[in-house]
């Protein structure tokens, strides 16, 4: 068990080390992402209660996220390989039976654009797109903030002899909602936005379809990680517009890391988020979308 984990860290540093800058990497004007999301699992705080969250809240986030809810937590997923992969267990249960629950603390900034979550293995930090007219807020901005409410939380956690942030496994995802014509013309609309669906039968007997999901998995090399991509028609909430949506989750292989090496991976993980997406679109689309680069 030791020398996979071994394996594993060492093998998502060498992945790490090769990603590139954010300047190499495409770019659009116009980006169909409504939300994105930078997040760490670590090793579950034992001694972690729901008054530590509310205190690290007060201490550390309440002026920039005033408002509070509490949510259930959320499992660790673990990204297999080799024979496990198709195996159906695909998540990892952290219980501590003697203990009380402690939920998921999901704290909001005041226009709603920014989202905190910290539970006792995790934290999370979310961007939402306030307005469909609203400009992309730039991955570099998102990370420097996000390394930094990351510190502060490891910090809190020392001060308070909690045990040590030991990250496990790390996650970006980009939400990307995508305009067509209806469900009645999916087939064809995925046809024209995606590489990866031609909507061609080899006879006339079907007609188009009219409901579509993907689920598509993509390995990194070394088994550093994986990319998860998942397509889906959905009703926009706000106005019940029929969009695509398009999601990717680029998540390392479980490992035990320190925090440097975490935010290295997930430099990583939009490495592949950003190129993912660029291969699994259309350069049709592309233009659409105002590629810069």
């Amino acid at each position: 068990m030791g020398s996979d984990v071994d394996r594993s860290r060492s093998a998502a540093k060498r992945c790490a080390e090769m990603a590139p800058s954010v300047e190499d990497l495409p770019q659009f004007a116009k980006p169909p992402v409504v939300e994105t999301v930078l997040g760490v699992h670590f090793r579950p705080l034992e001694k972690l209660t729901s008054a530590h969250q509310g205190l690290l809240w007060e201490r550390c986030f309440r002026d920039r996220f005033p408002k509070l809810e509490e949510r259930p937590p959320v499992e660790e997923t673990r990204e297999r390989f080799g024979e496990e992969r198709l195996q159906p267990a695909a998540s990892v249960r952290w219980q501590v039976m003697d203990r009380l629950y402690v939920p998921r603390l999901w704290a909001t900034s005041e226009d709603g654009e920014h989202v905190l979550q910290i539970q006792r293995n995790a934290f999370f930090a979310n961007w939402l797109k306030p307005a469909e007219e609203a400009a992309y807020l730039p991955y570099l901005e998102r990370r420097e903030e996000f390394n930094g409410q990351l510190t502060q939380v490891e910090q809190f956690i020392r001060d308070q002899g909690l045990g040590q942030m030991e990250p496990t496994s790390c996650a970006v995802t980009y939400v990307n909602h995508i305009d067509f014509g209806g469900m009645d013309e999916i087939g064809p609309a995925l046809a024209e936005i995606l590489t990866c669906w031609t909507n061609q039968t080899s006879d006339d007997w079907l007609l188009n379809p009219d409901k579509v999901f993907l689920d598509l998995a993509f390995p990194m090399p070394n088994e550093a990680g994986r990319l998860n991509v998942q397509v889906r028609p959905i009703f926009r909430r706000k106005d019940k517009k029929e969009m695509l949506k398009l999601e990717l989750t680029a998540r390392s292989a479980v490992s035990k890391r320190e925090i440097a090496e975490a935010m290295a991976w997930i430099d990583l993980g939009h490495e592949w988020v950003v190129r993912g997406f660029v291969s699994l679109t259309r350069p049709e689309m592309h233009r659409l979308w105002e590629r810069i680069r």
